[in-house]
């Protein structure tokens, strides 16, 4: 079950310790931004959480209004225990969802080079690549995606 949820809990930070552990893994060096669960509390970001019947969080993503008509996820992680369970897709569903009923046009992404299998997902699901935006600079470990609503 996709439910959103306030993002200053521990398990949203356990699972924000293991995307940061990926990510040191993948990208060593100066490209990484850690990020700490009160970041994503902020006004314009929605937070969804996929927890299993017994109420454990499985993964979550949080949706950032940009204020032109689009959104962004952000920070999108599944617990390793649960890859290829489906997880990661009923966020994205949901995600996608709430952003049409929202009124949104696109839902843009920012995902490292290295992480295969996220970018599968999002093409599956019908992300393209795209040119950066807002504030992100081109670098030579992240790529950028968006699907039209």
């Amino acid at each position: 079950m996709v439910a959103t949820e306030p993002a200053d809990q521990a398990e949203i930070q356990r699972l924000l310790d293991l995307s940061d552990s990926v990510a040191a893994r993948l990208y060593p060096g100066a490209f990484r931004q850690p990020i700490k669960a009160d970041t994503l509390a902020r006004p314009g970001v929605a937070l969804f959480v996929a927890r299993d019947q017994t109420a454990r969080a499985l993964g979550f993503a949080a949706l950032l209004d940009l204020t032109d008509g689009t959104a962004e996820i952000k920070r999108m992680i599944v617990d390793p225990d649960c890859a290829g369970q489906g997880v990661g897709r009923s966020l994205l569903l949901a995600i996608l969802q709430a952003a049409r009923e929202r009124g949104f046009t696109a839902v843009l992404l920012e995902v490292g080079i290295r992480n295969i299998e996220a970018r599968r997902l999002y093409q599956s699901i019908g992300f393209r690549d795209r040119g950066h935006f807002g504030s992100y600079k081109h670098t030579p470990i992240a790529t950028f995606m968006q699907i039209d609503l």
